[in-house]
């Protein structure tokens, strides 16, 4: 058995203006061949679980392509035709392959296409014909299209939010691909898209409806009655013309994967409006904070400036208001800020300088703050995640520094990354239990490691390109009758639809 493996991760948020292009991907990490392997083999991560599945079945690995940029905006279509030029060239090389595996966000909108998820499935089906297995492991807010389901054999998206099952999704996937290889198995694959966004913090995998949706899924699964299923949240600031939320379910009959296809699909369309998070006002949240005396940091979620949520990370909204309230609050700060980075190795650890943060990476959403701010501390930005989601993986922001404001200490770098991790703050000497009040830049994944050392969790109503109120954001591309835009009353969600090759035996 020989498989081929390959990697494609970006999230697009269509709000951040910045374009995503080649140089994003080399922070991130581009990798070809056995460097391929060295990279991801035994990571907490969706190609860690891939290549863990195909050698526990004493698979062939050929290392094809990996590209990883952090979320951001539209990603240069260029690079696109990059991945696609050298995974054809590999596809070429190795014609007698069993399965192709990928790993992918799956919510990728390029300058020249709304799909790129779909186009790669596409490109790669033509190549390999219709005998090679495909498999595509994704993140939970994947936009998953009638085109990449028409070209995979199977797709498998994570069943948590926080995000801390990417290896045993990647793992998953494989692991599908591998009984239609191996057993040549009927299995039949469901889909059902759904013209609906809903806020990303506004759900959680660890309580609640859509706890309760996962687990209804979880149980078909230990019950037998169906393979797999994934309940795909897709990306709430993803502007495109194709696209929506989806179910997709595996089973080994035809009529099973569309009976529930079409029960999960109706139970996630009628809990829509009960998606939405309480905002709070920041002055709120301050009036908390002050007052914050049990040695546990009061969390304000910055949630539409996450970059992990593909945000600019150069909001100096909640700074703003942290400085001009009437008490002084011991708070940590987290800014995208290079140039401020820059300033402090001019000054000098110990020193004091005006600085304006905030606003370098896009100063039409953004005003700058003056701050006369001392130099903490210098450092070259490299990390390693706590955890529990990619614990141990090691991060880079860049060059970055820390200011002190009074009694708040602020952060500067130059592209946050692992905004849900505390070590984002520890490894630089933030210590977060130490504060009144922490900002976080996150949607979600921080609840995984966060809710187990704060006083209260607060999210704040805050403007941004990943902004929790979709209805203040100037979505564009969105087809017609689209949830919550317009009105659907009297909407019923479709029947599903099988995938190409449902029922097939591999050959």
């Amino acid at each position: 058995m020989k498989i081929l493996i390959c990697g494609f991760y970006q999230e697009t948020n269509s709000f951040n203006p910045i374009i995503t292009d080649m140089e994003n991907f080399k922070q991130g990490g581009i990798f070809e061949g056995q460097e391929l392997i060295s990279q991801f083999k035994g990571k907490q991560c969706q190609l860690g679980g891939i290549i863990d599945a195909v050698l526990e079945a004493k698979g062939g690995i050929i290392p094809g392509y990996s590209m990883t940029s952090q979320s951001g905006g539209m990603v240069n279509n260029e690079v696109l035709v990059h991945f696609l030029t050298k995974m054809l060239q590999v596809i070429r090389e190795n014609k007698t392959i069993d399965g192709l595996f990928c790993a992918f966000h799956g919510a990728t909108q390029t300058t020249q296409n709304d799909d790129a998820f779909g186009t790669i499935l596409e490109a790669f089906r033509n190549a390999v014909g219709e005998n090679v297995v495909i498999t595509a492991s994704c993140d939970l807010h994947a936009n998953v299209t009638e085109k990449a389901v028409q070209n995979a054999d199977f797709i498998c998206g994570y069943q948590s939010y926080p995000h801390i099952d990417s290896y045993e999704t990647g793992f998953r996937s494989a692991s599908i691909g591998i009984r239609r290889i191996c057993n040549k198995e009927n299995l039949y694959m469901a889909h059902t898209l759904i013209p609906m966004i809903v806020p990303a913090n506004g759900y959680t995998s660890i309580s609640g409806l859509f706890y309760d949706l996962l687990q209804k899924g979880k149980n078909l699964v230990n019950e037998g009655k169906i393979c797999d299923f994934t309940i795909f949240q897709m990306q709430p600031w993803l502007d495109v013309s194709v696209g929506g939320s989806s179910v997709l379910v595996i089973a080994d009959t035809e009529k099973a994967a569309k009976k529930y296809t079409r029960e999960l699909a109706a139970a996630l369309w009628e809990q829509r409006d009960n998606f939405w998070p309480d905002l709070w006002d920041i002055a709120d949240i301050l009036d908390l904070a002050a007052k914050n005396k049990t040695g546990k940091p009061v969390i304000l979620v910055d949630s539409a400036d996450s970059t992990n949520a593909g945000a600019t990370g150069d909001s100096p909204v909640v700074l703003k208001e942290i400085l001009e309230y009437q008490k002084p609050i011991k708070a940590a700060f987290l800014l995208d800020d290079d140039k401020a980075v820059q300033q402090a190795e001019r000054i000098g650890v110990g020193n004091k300088g005006t600085f304006y943060l905030g606003g370098t990476k896009a100063p039409d959403l953004y005003n700058p703050v003056e701050v006369q701010a001392v130099v903490r501390s210098i450092h070259d930005g490299e990390f390693l995640q706590e955890g529990p989601a990619g614990k141990g993986i090691n991060r880079s922001v860049g060059k970055a520094a820390v200011l002190s404001v009074g009694s708040v200490d602020i952060m500067v770098c130059k592209n946050a990354v692992g905004n849900g991790d505390p070590q984002l703050y520890r490894h630089f000497g933030i210590e977060p239990i130490f504060y009144q009040m922490v900002t976080v830049k996150a949607n979600t994944s921080f609840l995984a490691a966060y809710r187990h050392i704060a006083s209260n969790i607060c999210w704040a109503d805050t403007p941004g390109a990943a902004s929790a109120n979709l209805l203040r954001l100037n979505f564009q591309r969105l087809p017609n009758g689209f949830y919550p835009f317009d009105d659907l009353k009297s909407y019923k969600v479709p029947e599903p639809i099988l995938s190409w090759n449902s029922g097939k035996k591999n050959s």
